[in-house]
């Protein structure tokens, strides 16, 4: 894809944001609002497109037509058919896979503390973190996001370890006016260091981080080659 095939054009959704959990998604989601305000299709969790749980393909008529830009929970392959319509810039963020599956636990531990889970996600809540990772679909969740495209056919990839300095960059090269502000925010930071749940943060040792390392393997794979084809050490 160049810059040419990349140019707006009037009717057509000119940006898809693929929002991996916990990567950094809600702080660009402030800046996207910036950028395009009421063009932006801020519905965000899955079950906002597929509210009978069956996850599929989704096409563009989903969206009003004054929609420019999107962002949410949605896999490349399930908006492949608004992709190949409309060609849109598409962008992501990804984070080293061991810190994002141990922010996913923390995450998940507060939401059953708040009581914003299900009746059968309770159980869970004594879970450890090798527990909570081991079961499900916990693991290689970026690769499993952005299966169905190849990295260069990316318009932007973002790292969240780097958020200020990857988004100067996005900035630019996507010509957005200056935003006020594009700090990252993690709105879970103080409950991941002031909990009760079964591990804490401080105990997790090299030994947890290796084997969470070992369930991750094509998401550490993603996270080196992306930043091998940006350059970054």
């Amino acid at each position: 894809m160049t810059e040419t095939d990349h140019k707006p054009v009037s009717g057509t959704i000119e940006l898809i944001s693929i929002h991996i959990p916990k990567t950094g998604g809600r702080s660009f989601l402030e800046v996207l609002k910036q950028v395009y305000g009421n063009a932006l299709d801020i519905r965000h969790e899955r079950e906002h497109f597929f509210p009978d749980g069956r996850f599929s393909q989704i096409n563009d008529e989903i969206f009003p037509g004054h929609i420019r830009g999107i962002h949410a929970h949605l896999s490349v392959s399930q908006l492949m058919p608004v992709i190949e319509k409309h060609n849109p810039r598409v962008i992501t963020w990804l984070r080293d896979p061991v810190e994002r599956v141990i922010s996913n636990y923390y995450f998940f531990m507060k939401r059953l503390r708040t009581g914003n889970a299900n009746e059968r996600q309770l159980r869970k809540k004594n879970y450890t973190l090798l527990e909570y990772a081991k079961e499900g679909k916990k693991n290689n969740r970026m690769d499993a996001f952005l299966e169905g495209m190849e990295l260069h056919d990316f318009f932007f990839i973002g790292i969240l370890e780097r958020f200020e300095a990857d988004m100067e960059e996005l900035i630019t090269k996507m010509e957005w006016p200056q935003t006020n502000s594009f700090s990252h925010v993690n709105s879970n930071a103080g409950f991941k260091h002031n909990n009760d749940c079964k591990t804490q943060y401080s105990d997790i040792d090299d030994e947890m981080r290796h084997e969470l390392a070992i369930l991750n393997d094509l998401d550490i794979k993603l996270y080196n080659d992306v930043k091998k084809m940006r350059g970054i050490e």
